[in-house]
């Protein structure tokens, strides 16, 4: 009767560790074939790109996080990482400043605009911010040419 027992024991086992390996391998697949699937994680830098030496004071947010307060000296970036959401509604909401009374904001991750499913996605999210409004870098082209008006229209 207990090698009846120990062998039912071993075989629960056994078979809760093929499940186990199966769901990972279930998961690794849809990684490799959804790139959403909240293991992407995406990256935005912002680099101060005033032009004038001036100082950059930007403060991020989304709706879960508030990023706080950075100050970014000429020609110098800060960035953070995020998992965007599963629903592709994740924003993330800049406000800018810079000397002289300019206050302007800007989205800088919509995923709406940017999200993996889109013509133009952005894992990498790399931004340039100058007094016209921010520009992102495309890979395709290799320059930062995907620039926006700072009331978020795109600039031809």
């Amino acid at each position: 009767m207990a090698n009846i027992e120990r062998t039912q024991v071993l075989v629960t086992i056994i078979i809760s560790l093929l499940i186990q390996i199966a769901l990972l391998q279930a998961e690794t697949v849809a990684s490799d074939v959804h790139p959403n699937i909240s293991t992407l994680k995406s990256i935005v830098r912002i680099t101060n790109r005033l032009g004038d030496g001036s100082t950059l004071n930007l403060h991020c947010k989304s709706s879960d996080d508030d990023l706080g307060l950075k100050i970014v000296a000429p020609n110098r970036s800060w960035s953070f990482t995020f998992r965007p959401n599963i629903w592709g509604t994740t924003v993330f909401y800049c406000h800018f400043t810079w000397p002289r009374g300019h206050s302007t904001h800007f989205y800088i991750y919509d995923d709406i605009r940017d999200g993996v499913h889109r013509g133009i996605p952005c894992i990498y999210c790399f931004w340039d911010i100058s007094k016209d409004g921010p520009c992102r870098f495309n890979q395709a082209t290799d320059a930062f040419d995907i620039c926006y008006y700072w009331n978020g229209d795109p600039k031809q």
